[in-house]
């Protein structure tokens, strides 16, 4: 009995402890659900889905406000609205594409191609180019016309004026000249105008043939005629250039005009000399010399020997003669076209009178120069600004061909000078009176010396 009661014992204490502990593990368990550790573990093997959209909230629409009459408007608010207009451009960036390469092109056709361009003030040049198939490059150029080129210009050669037809230069001349209808019935168209003609004609058809600048419009109809006259009474001799008046600025003097502007001293276009001169009355050198003295240095160090010698004979000329000025001298200038021929009775020289009409107004001078044989109508820049005060060197005063240069052959003074204005302005009348006079509207510019006289050394 004693040993069954040990045993009772042994396991009821044994049991006891089991029970105890396993009811710790348990508290343990259940005490380990109410910490963040079992929802961490869940959440690491388990991963949450995604978040359910939040459902759109409804807006009630507002209830409908009663309609309010429009208020009327005023004057100013009925003034029509300004054209709406965007407050902001959207512009789609450009497609830029690669490029394509460029074609080339398989052949080369023949055909016909012209232009019109214009070569000087008035001249109109139209080319016309034509090609033709050729067999190879080897072959084409050795033959003479298979690269040629064929000019053709048209131009209207002009006959000479004559009595009614020169009003359509100037009408004022009958106005002019009280017997200018007897003075027309005797005239003749000089040789000279047709000479003059002559020489323009073959000027242009050099410079075609050379394709060179040919003359332009203006310069080739720059002469309306060119008459000889008899007066019938006195049976004074006149040569009348019907032209237009371009600007002449060349001459010097030292005795009357010791300095010059540096543009003029160190000119190379600017001619030092004129047709009419006479021994120098002074011994103040000609203001042009030095300049012409170091232009005969720099000739020769170059070897130029055509220039040297031209510079040697103006350098002379310089050194003995004193010439018109024409900033200051009233003179004209003809064509040395005039020196043609044999008509002596009709042939100016330098230093003879000359009477220059333009509209009613007559102006003294004398032939001063000779100019180019295709050329006609110049006069001096004193002359020029005497007849329109806006004419320059690069301005003439009077462009159409309405000036009449009256000039009277064998009527200079017998000794070359300096002009004598006086003497100037009293021959040309007496001149004038001499084929008929001036009518009653006709207005004679008398022309005043600008510069002093020289006076001769003392021998």
């Amino acid at each position: 009995m004693e040993m069954h009661s040990r045993k009772t014992k042994k396991d009821a204490s044994s049991l006891t402890w089991f029970k105890l502990g396993l009811l710790l593990v348990l508290g343990g368990a259940v005490g380990s659900l109410f910490t963040p550790y079992p929802a961490q573990l869940v959440q690491a093997f388990n991963p949450p889905p995604p978040p359910a959209p939040k459902p759109k909230k409804t807006v009630k629409p507002a209830p409908p406000k009663k309609a309010e009459p429009a208020p009327v408007p005023t004057e100013a608010e009925l003034v029509a609205p300004e054209p709406w207009s965007p407050q902001a451009t959207f512009a789609m960036p450009d497609v830029v594409l690669p490029p394509f390469p460029p074609a080339l092109p398989e052949r080369v056709e023949p055909g016909n191609y012209e232009h019109i361009n214009e070569l000087t003030r008035g001249l109109n040049n139209r080319s016309n180019v034509h090609f033709t198939p050729g067999t190879t490059a080897a072959q084409d150029r050795v033959k003479k016309d298979a690269y040629q080129v064929r000019v053709s210009m048209n131009a209207l050669l002009p006959k000479a004026a004559e009595g009614e037809d020169l009003l359509k230069a100037n009408p004022e001349l009958p106005k002019v000249l009280a017997d200018f209808g007897g003075l027309m019935k005797v005239a003749a168209v000089s040789p000279w105008y047709h000479s003059l003609y002559l020489h323009k004609q073959n000027r242009v058809r050099k410079n075609t043939a050379l394709l060179n600048q040919v003359l332009d419009r203006h310069n080739f109809y720059d002469t309306d005629t060119i008459l000889q006259i008899t007066a019938p009474e006195s049976k004074r001799n006149m040569l009348w250039i019907q032209a237009d008046m371009d600007v002449v600025s060349d001459g010097s003097d030292g005795d009357r005009l010791p300095t010059m502007p540096e543009s003029i001293r160190k000119s190379d276009y600017y001619q030092p000399s004129t047709s009419y001169r006479w021994r120098k009355l002074g011994t103040t050198p000609n203001p042009l010399l030095e300049g012409w003295q170091e232009r005969l240095q720099r000739y020769r160090k170059a070897g130029n020997k055509e220039a040297e010698e031209r510079a040697k004979l103006v350098i002379t000329d310089l050194q003995r003669y004193s010439f018109l000025l024409a900033e200051y001298d009233s003179f004209i200038v003809v064509p040395l076209t005039v020196k043609e021929g044999k008509d002596d009775t009709y042939r100016p020289v330098p230093g003879d009178y000359a009477a220059v009409v333009v509209g009613k107004r007559v102006f003294p001078a004398i032939v001063g120069d000779f100019g180019p044989k295709f050329k006609t109508g110049e006069a001096s820049l004193r002359l020029c600004k005497t007849v329109n005060p806006k004419a320059n060197v690069y301005a003439r005063p009077v462009s159409n061909l309405g000036v009449s240069y009256i000039i009277f052959p064998g009527t200079k003074e017998p000794e070359n000078g300096p002009i004598n204005y006086e003497r100037l302005n009293s021959r040309v009348r007496e001149l004038l009176q001499e084929i008929g006079g001036l009518g009653a509207e006709a207005e004679f510019v008398e022309m005043q010396d600008l510069l002093p006289q020289p006076k001769p050394e003392a021998k």
